[in-house]
């Protein structure tokens, strides 16, 4: 069993970090770490967004950006740091499936439309577009040299990407269609799934080194390391594998139900690693892993009380995040350029008592509740962005 939250504490220094969820209800919900009274971590929510007319598939960040991908063909980007939509990219015709950013340079994003558009985050505009795959995308990954990529497809190949040249480097047949695909932090090695299979390739041979058998459908793969892997599926459990072993390390039940997404983080440098797990079940989970054969902490959890589908981290060094504005809680509408709105509503008292037990946290008169068909949650939302000013789009 996880050790209770009530035996954590919070490290003396803590970075601004904020996990950052995507929706299948079309929000985008975002939630800082915080210390708490008794000297523990909570997570509060930090802001909402509704942007999207369709359920979000991916999201991203980098620098002060955070991208996010729906089944509405669109990828809308937020600005962290001044708390503000800052446009939207119009390139692909399909469900953007996949968001994968290159350090603070590039975004790669994947779609149903089998395409890689490779965008410049200093000008938002599209480099270049690479005809991946026959009937769809559903994963890319980037190598840590930046000079390859590895994409998979509904097509049941792989492909490696030679980046710097812009062209197919090789393809791979690999009889299925692959879930998804991920680089080891030093790029020797590579996992792919496939249902319920995770292969791993080496980059010295090119082929299989090792197969792992996780007996439902897998929804991620993490690497601790270049030997340690985190596992997450259709299940309630995680586990840990190693590939020199062979072996399973350790396994534990992170939530109810299946687990979507999950990211590995430390809090500062003498810190042990972090993980943050969230389900379809609601709840976002931040556990500390001491030891990598046993069960990790669980030190704080919150339910965003909406079907999560896709988890990225944004940490600032600083703590200069711009105060937002309190916000009319007198039936204020939001619009954006899609022409759906969400309405912003002054908070009913039962709403309130629910989620001041459920997110222990005060709630005033001017507090804003956001309803999905979910239930409520607490709102502070990005600023919209003005409609006099122009959007980014971009077409070919």
């Amino acid at each position: 069993m996880a050790v209770s939250i009530e035996d954590t504490r919070a490290p003396d220094a803590l970075p601004c970090l904020e996990v950052l969820v995507g929706t299948y209800e079309e929000f985008n919900l975002g939630f800082r770490l915080t210390k708490n009274p008794e000297g523990g971590l909570s997570f509060v929510p930090s802001f909402t967004n509704h942007s999207h007319c369709g359920s979000i598939r991916s999201v991203a960040t980098c620098k002060q950006f955070l991208a996010s991908g729906s089944t509405d063909e669109s990828i809308r980007l937020f600005n962290l740091k001044t708390r503000s939509e800052y446009g939207f990219l119009q390139q692909h015709n399909g469900t953007i499936t996949c968001l994968d950013f290159f350090q603070q340079s590039f975004l790669f994003s994947g779609s149903d439309d089998g395409n890689v558009c490779v965008w410049n985050t200093r000008t938002w505009n599209c480099e270049k577009t690479l005809k991946a795959h026959e009937g769809g995308v559903t994963a890319i990954s980037i190598h840590p040299s930046g000079k390859l990529a590895l994409t998979v497809g509904k097509d049941r190949a792989m492909k490696t990407w030679n980046l710097i040249k812009g062209r197919t480097a090789y393809v791979t047949n690999i009889k299925a269609v692959a879930d998804s695909v991920k680089w080891s932090p030093e790029g020797t090695v590579w996992a792919v799934s496939i249902n319920n299979v995770v292969n791993i390739y080496e980059v010295k041979s090119a082929g299989i080194k090792h197969t792992i058998d996780f007996k439902t459908r897998v929804n991620f793969v993490l690497f601790l390391n270049e030997d340690t892997l985190l596992i997450g599926g259709e299940g309630p459990n995680i586990v840990t594998h190693s590939i020199s072993q062979r072996k399973l390390l350790s396994q534990f039940k992170a939530h109810e139900r299946r687990v979507k997404a999950a990211a590995i983080t430390k809090l500062n440098t003498l810190e042990e690693p972090h993980l943050v797990t969230v389900s379809n079940d609601g709840f976002i989970k931040l556990w500390q892993i001491l030891d990598i054969n046993e069960e990790p902490v669980l030190v704080t959890q919150v339910d965003s009380t909406c079907r999560i589908t896709c988890l990225s981290l944004w940490t600032e060094k600083s703590s200069n995040l711009s105060t937002q504005k309190d916000v009319k809680p007198l039936n204020i509408q939001s619009h954006n350029s899609s022409g759906v709105s969400v309405e912003l509503s002054s908070p009913d008292k039962n709403d309130t008592l629910k989620l001041k037990s459920l997110l222990k946290r005060k709630i005033g008169n001017k507090a804003v509740i956001v309803k999905t068909t979910s239930g409520p949650f607490i709102a502070e939302p990005i600023k919209i962005r003005d409609d006099k000013r122009p959007r980014l789009t971009f077409t070919e």
